[in-house]
């Protein structure tokens, strides 16, 4: 499981195919951001159990891209819709890797 989801988690990140390379040309696809969604919501760990480094590198860094890349979408969507939408990730995110 731990490798498939790294792959999964990585292809979000594919040059030209990945929804965050898109994010980063200011392509919003919603497509891809309803899939990653998915993939997001399938992730779920016990309390104590160890994560991957590599599955916490590609999760953690996630919300910092979205906000930086509020500038390069907004000519693409209305800056409150995204906001939602990255609001969504976010929630996710928490509920994968928890809060301290």
């Amino acid at each position: 499981m731990t490798q498939e989801l790294i792959e999964q988690l990585e292809s979000t990140w594919e040059v030209d195919t990945g929804f965050f390379w898109k994010l980063r040309q200011g392509i919003f696809d919603r497509q891809l951001y309803d899939e990653f969604l998915i993939l997001l919501k399938t992730i779920s760990f016990e309390d104590d159990e160890l994560i991957s480094s590599r599955i916490v590198s590609l999760l953690w860094y996630i919300p910092l891209f979205m906000e930086w890349q509020k500038v390069r979408v907004e000519k693409a969507m209305s800056l409150d819709e995204y906001n939602i939408l990255k609001q969504n990730i976010e929630n996710e995110l928490e509920r994968i890797l928890g809060v301290p």
